[in-house]
């Protein structure tokens, strides 16, 4: 029995070299791997594998091979791209990551748009394969545009590798690697990390390398509570970090985007903030993440929003509050009678009924009974009396241009309030489900008020003084829409090349043409905003 199986190996080895079907590029096709596996019959979006003509596979050593082969356990031991192998690609040698017994990751460097390489490799075993072609160490040429699997083959025995070939694509690249290589699955509890940075000095940043320890964990109630594949993530450093030229702080966040297929959306309206009178808005900048040795995405680094004096910057005894309707028993929240959403307490850390506690409580009760009191209107006893005018326009009518389904006054919608001072909105948070990419309560639809329907926002708006500031800064924001656009096609090309490689590992665009795709995306959001101000532009006359 030994016998036969060994020579039906060799056979299909034979076979392999035999038929010219096995020399050709092959095009998305599907084929059994030597030996037969019922359950791997495909290998997906193979775009090509080549071997060169003069290859010529000693077609009686492999029929010998039935007396010689011993049973090894079948494994890479190393795996590579020469820059001998591959002149019109590499400039030098690239040395791949054998990740566990199943990957390998690749980072080339430089932008590659071709990904058609010859691999160098060793292993143990008695060959290499896709489907039905050896593939030569050295010698065989394959396109890993997509992810390929390699079948290290050994007896009757094999071992399928992922070979995952990824571009540096111009931006920042941030390494992490949790303790033991951990998996996070917790928003609750942090794992200790390394972290490396490496900022790209021919796009936008100084060509710094910020390495330290770490502590990383879950964050975000989208990507978390519904359980997507992509996830954002929080950093707590132990000591104060400067990341990307930003000012220093020991914490920040990871934003994965996996909902919203331009990328951008949180950035526009990161955008609109910077120009806006608001006191603050978190910063962000692209990144790809590596973690635990695996190419994971594009995402956003930015700031965790938390009160300092680079931030939420409300003096040592201010608040930083958030409307939130998925406040838990965990947090430190009061009900407001016109709001269904809890009022989180954010920071500082407080103890329900403390001092604290009760001193912004009460502020903040005393400006809703002011707003929706008979005198409301009166701008000494009224709700100016307690409420910033200038920030609740513009974090309204940031919000109410993108049509963010979440600042209906229910969830991410922040606050603050310094001693002494008015109560104020802001800063601005979580766009993802904005400028159209939701149909939820019609949000998709650029026409109709949103935010306006809420009730504190109804309420305003009938105040004439409210409604005049609202015209004046909308028209404002219109002006900039030149400016708007600019940033998003800034933005867009910026994100040309990781476009590719985050739809190559998450796939939420078109597999054959990924950047015509994304360009798609990326005008549907255009025309979008420009339909919507165009709209708000006759509302508010």
């Amino acid at each position: 029995m030994r016998k036969l199986l060994l020579f039906s190996f060799s056979a299909a080895l034979l076979m392999a070299v035999l038929f010219p079907s096995c020399s050709r590029e092959v095009e998305n096709k599907s084929a059994v791997v030597v030996p037969d596996d019922n359950k791997d019959k495909s290998i997906e979006n193979l775009d090509s594998v080549s071997m060169p003509d003069s290859l010529d596979t000693e077609k009686d050593s492999i029929a010998h091979k039935t007396d010689t082969i011993e049973y090894v356990n079948p494994q890479f031991l190393s795996f590579s791209f020469k820059s001998a192998d591959n002149p019109d690609k590499l400039k030098e040698d690239i040395e791949c990551k054998i990740v566990g017994d199943s990957i390998v990751e690749c980072w080339l460097s430089g932008i590659q748009t071709n990904k058609k390489l010859i691999p160098s490799f060793t292993f143990n075993g008695d060959g290499v394969f896709i489907d039905s072609i050896e593939i030569k160490s050295g010698i065989t040429k394959c396109n890993f545009k997509r992810p390929l699997t390699f079948k290290v083959v050994s007896g009757n025995k094999y071992r399928n590798y992922s070979i995952y070939v990824h571009a540096y694509t111009g931006i920042p690249i941030i390494w992490i690697r949790t303790e033991g290589s951990k998996e996070i699955i917790s928003k609750s509890s942090y794992l200790k990390a390394s972290f490396r940075l490496v900022e790209d000095v021919v796009t936008r940043s100084p060509g710094d390398i910020v390495e330290a320890d770490v502590q990383i964990k879950g964050r975000g109630n989208t990507t978390w509570g519904h359980r997507m594949p992509k996830k954002s993530y929080r950093l707590k450093f132990f000591e104060k970090q400067s990341l990307l030229s930003e000012p220093k702080d020991k914490s920040w966040v990871l934003l994965a985007n996996y909902i919203d297929n331009t990328m951008l959306r949180n950035q526009v309206a990161s955008f609109l903030g910077l120009i806006s009178n608001l006191d603050y808005t978190p910063k962000f900048h692209f990144v790809e993440l590596i973690l635990n040795g695996k190419y994971n995405g594009t995402y956003q680094l930015g700031d965790k929003i938390k009160i300092s004096k680079h931030r939420v910057n409300v003096g040592d005894d201010g608040f930083l509050l958030e409307i939130d309707a998925r406040a838990n028993d965990g947090d430190i929240s009061f009900k407001a009678n016109h709001l269904k959403s809890a009022i989180v307490i954010k920071d500082p850390d407080v103890e329900k009924d403390d001092s604290n506690y009760v001193y912004v409580r009460d502020y903040v009760l005393k400006a809703e009974e002011a707003l929706f009191s008979d005198h409301f209107k009166d701008p000494d006893t009224g709700w100016q009396k307690y409420m910033d005018i200038d920030s609740f326009v513009d974090w309204y009518l940031i919000n109410e241009i993108a049509k963010n389904n979440d600042a209906h006054l229910y969830a991410s919608c922040f606050m603050n309030l310094q001693r002494g001072g008015k109560l104020k909105m802001g800063p601005i948070w979580d766009f993802d489900l904005a400028f159209g990419n939701t149909s939820m309560n019609h949000t998709d639809e650029p026409e109709g008020l949103w935010v306006g329907k809420s009730t504190w926002y109804s309420r305003l708006l009938k105040d004439p003084v409210f409604k005049a500031k609202v015209r004046e800064r909308f028209s404002y924001f219109y002006s900039k829409r030149d400016n708007i656009m600019k940033e998003i096609d800034e933005n867009a090309s910026y994100l040309r090349y990781s476009v590719k490689e985050n739809n190559d590992k998450w796939g939420r665009l078109s597999s054959s043409d990924a950047w015509k795709a994304y360009q798609k995306e990326v005008n549907a959001l255009k025309d979008w905003i420009t339909a919507r101000l165009d709209w708000l532009n006759t509302e508010f006359q």
